[in-house]
């Protein structure tokens, strides 16, 4: 077997990804467009943890000092 060829910048430039309808984006924009969708579209390396949605700790300086649940408390 032969090995893949590798592509030259022009056959990436001729390689259509994307299609701009409206407007004339600068290279420039273009390469940010592209860095986004690259981003976006590769997937993460390693799965993200979901953090608690409480916090683990508490204030207890802010805790009342007696906490009944017929008490009033204002």
């Amino acid at each position: 077997m032969s090995p893949t060829p590798t592509p030259t910048t022009s056959d990436l430039l001729t390689a259509t990804s994307f299609k701009v309808l409206r407007g004339e984006p600068s290279p420039e924009e273009l390469a940010a467009f592209t860095a986004v969708l690259t981003l976006r579209l590769t997937p993460p390396a390693e799965p993200t943890s979901r953090r608690p949605t409480t916090a683990a700790w508490s204030r207890p300086e802010r805790l009342r000092a007696y906490n009944c649940p017929r008490a009033w408390q204002g």
